[in-house]
């Protein structure tokens, strides 16, 4: 980036101007910034596009690593960009390498007939089969939760079902039901931004509130509910 100390910029994270306070030694060094209308203390990791972008498809570990975050710092970012412990491509690399890695390591140790025999024999003897729980252990689907796929966002659906919006995603491409035209912005969306704080903007219209914040921002709509501007909300 070729911000500079000092410099000004909108930080995604804070929601708010900052003004540039430093730059990071990190493997990519990255400027730090504060609040424009704080005084000192309350320094850290500036969140723009370029940032949030690594922060919504790369692993929490990648993030931390590359930008020498802590993981507190990149468990608020993909939490204020709306990212889920477990949706999004980094994340998925990272647990699919660990697994198979995992399975390898078990390939390299297999039972003897002898182990397996002896193994059954335990399980047969403790009755141990009696405590397995088959088929699906998540929430059912009921045809009023299906019903909802496609008509709203699907972080809403799963806000309303109780479930990730990674597997609301994935119920409704396994119905062939197509992603919700809700998704895009509409006219009416739009008139709500900057009248009502975006957390109430994002609730009403079932988004993230990183995806209002952006909009906002993109338009150049002032926030008027910004309590760090002196304003009460």
């Amino acid at each position: 980036m070729s911000l500079k100390r000092d410099g000004r910029t909108t930080c995604l994270f804070r929601d708010c101007e900052v003004v540039v306070t430093g730059r990071t030694d990190a493997r990519i060094p990255w400027p730090r910034c504060r609040a424009l209308d704080s005084t000192g203390g309350g320094s850290g990791l500036l969140v723009d596009e370029e940032s949030a972008r690594a922060v919504r498809h790369e692993a929490a570990a990648a993030v931390m690593f590359w930008w020498s975050g802590s993981k507190t710092a990149a468990q608020n970012w993909r939490r204020a960009l709306g990212v889920g412990r477990t949706d999004n491509e980094g994340t998925a690399r990272l647990i699919l390498a660990v697994a198979e890695k995992g399975a390898d390591a078990m390939r390299a140790r297999e039972w003897t007939e002898e182990e397996r025999e002896q193994r059954r024999r335990l399980n047969a003897d403790k009755g141990l089969a009696a405590n397995l729980i088959t088929g699906y252990h998540g929430p059912l689907w009921t045809p009023e939760d299906i019903a909802l796929l496609g008509t709203i966002p699907d972080e809403a659906v799963a806000r309303r079902t109780g479930r990730t919006a990674g597997a609301v995603r994935q119920k409704r491409e396994e119905l062939g039901i197509p992603n919700p035209a809700g998704n895009r912005w509409t006219a009416e969306g739009i008139a709500l931004l900057g009248t009502l704080p975006d957390r109430e903007v994002a609730r009403r219209l079932g988004r993230s509130l990183q995806s209002v914040t952006q909009k906002r921002i993109k338009l150049a709509i002032p926030n008027p509910f910004d309590g760090r501007r002196g304003i009460k909300t």
